[in-house]
């Protein structure tokens, strides 16, 4: 080859040749793969709503003691000890990256640890791919919704010991011990993975995943006896009744459905009236009888907007959310149960009694436990048939919404 240059030059040229073409091809996809389908990471808002929490930004970090609000990139971990709670809020980026509607919120209850496996979007506007989202779910309970607000929708994956979950837009609950994890969709669907299975989970089922016996379900979730509860029906009969106090006020306030970054809520509110007092409530007619359960737990998310009275107001009555259960004993005596939310402390004299305080302006997921068990330790006697349910706002002036109410009986 050597006494041919010839032969050297033309294979010289060809190689040149299939380089260029090579880089003529690769670059333009390379390009174009990298407009429409890469990442870029997005943070997170950890909000504490009681209590205070660890928050170990990446693995080389120390945790911290968190007891407010932070922004948290992808890899942080959150832990909750047996009194204290938080919330992950994911948002979506509009075009200047500023803050935009939630796409998911996920609520952490006590002595949980969590991880954000996964946070990003489509780095470019051109891209039509999902927003990517993987939590990881190491032990205890979380409460996780999923919004529909996104136009390229999102991809939101949870990751526990035992398998894991691409949840739809919907309702959801996970919880983990070291034995299992257990899936409930409220509302929705939750593609389950464990084991090379999978399995769909639809709307008020249940699926465990099992370290023993794998996975199993879909299986029917325990009942909840509240009809219409995330509010995709209107208000009126023959779910919840609206009413107001005084009756013939036009200032006694309102009760509305609203839709708060994509899910649906009961808003009731006065606002800018006299300071007098006024109630405006709704209320679902259950009467049903729960002698045969073992269970019975109340559940729902409060979100409290203004509340002008602080604390309960002067005889602890008056609180911008609240609720009463109203039932039957066993001996067939009336009975009920009463339970308020406020943000706004008191003054020292007005002592606050039947409620709590949640943070503002943050879902706040109540849970009541076991009923059966906690009227009892409360001093009241076992239900046997629930009348009906009443979530009232009182006060003066008030902003408070309410949805995913459940009362799931076992």
């Amino acid at each position: 080859m050597r006494n041919n240059p010839a032969r050297i030059a033309w294979l010289i040229l060809l190689t040149c040749f299939i380089v260029f073409c090579l880089l003529a091809l690769s670059i333009p996809l390379a390009l174009r793969w990298t407009v429409l389908h890469s990442q870029v990471d997005q943070s997170v808002l950890v909000r504490v709503t009681s209590g205070t929490v660890l928050l170990q930004s990446n693995a080389e970090s120390e945790p911290i003691a968190l007891m407010d609000a932070r922004t948290v990139e992808p890899g942080a971990s959150i832990k909750t000890d047996p009194r204290s709670q938080a919330a992950l809020i994911f948002q979506a980026t509009t075009g200047n990256d500023q803050p935009g509607p939630e796409i998911a919120t996920v609520q952490i209850y006590p002595a949980a640890d969590v991880q954000i496996a996964q946070a990003s979007r489509p780095r470019f506007g051109a891209s039509s791919d999902p927003n990517l989202y993987d939590l990881r779910v190491n032990s205890d309970r979380v409460r996780i919704y999923v919004a529909d607000v996104q136009p390229n929708g999102q991809r939101f994956r949870v990751t526990t010991p035992h398998g894991q979950a691409t949840l739809a837009p919907g309702s959801y609950a996970v919880q983990v011990d070291s034995s299992q994890t257990q899936i409930v969709t409220r509302s929705g669907s939750a593609l389950v993975e464990a084991d090379g299975r999978a399995v769909l989970v639809p709307e008020d089922t249940s699926a465990t995943l099992s370290a023993s016996q794998g996975l199993s379900g879909p299986n029917a979730a325990a009942e909840n006896l509240i009809a219409n509860g995330d509010f995709q029906a209107p208000l009126g009969p023959p779910t919840w009744l609206v009413t107001k106090y005084p009756v013939d006020d036009p200032t006694a306030g309102q009760a509305e459905l609203v839709t708060v970054n994509g899910r649906s809520a009961a808003r009731l509110s006065r606002i800018n009236q006299p300071p007098t007092h006024s109630e405006v409530a709704i209320t679902q007619v259950l009467g049903r009888s729960v002698h045969d359960y073992e269970t019975l737990i109340l559940a729902m998310d409060v979100l409290l907007r203004w509340q002008s009275l602080p604390g309960a107001g002067e005889q602890s009555s008056e609180f911008p959310l609240m609720f009463r259960l109203d039932y039957e004993d066993i001996y067939g005596n009336h009975q009920f149960w009463t339970h308020g939310f406020y943000y706004q402390d008191p003054p020292a004299q007005w002592v606050v009694t039947g409620g709590q305080k949640i943070p503002q302006n943050t879902w706040f997921p109540f849970e009541s436990g076991n009923l059966l068990e906690r009227l009892k330790e409360e001093g009241l006697p076992r239900p046997a048939t629930l009348n009906y349910l009443k979530i009232y706002a009182s006060g003066h002036n008030y902003d408070s919404l309410v949805t995913e109410i459940g009362l799931i009986a076992r």
